[in-house]
């Protein structure tokens, strides 16, 4: 069986220097958590601010256009 951990941490920062420095200070933390765990790995993301979603979804495609459908008597 496998198993899958992990540990987050949201950051705020300023620039991209301040988050290097912050990126420092994981990869240390993972050295340590390494000597437990050899396979443990650190991904850095940015996390970008949704966009407010509209109260009302706007209405689906016209589907059905109201037109009968012309059948041939056979």
């Amino acid at each position: 069986m496998k198993l899958w951990g992990q540990i987050s941490v949201e950051l705020n920062v300023g620039d991209y220097v301040e988050a290097a420095d912050h990126q420092k200070r994981l990869e240390d933390i993972l050295q340590q958590v390494r000597a437990a765990y050899p396979e443990a790995t650190l991904a850095m993301r940015e996390r970008r601010q949704r966009r407010p979603t509209p109260a009302v979804r706007p209405a689906p495609p016209n589907i059905a256009t109201g037109r009968l459908n012309a059948y041939a008597e056979s």
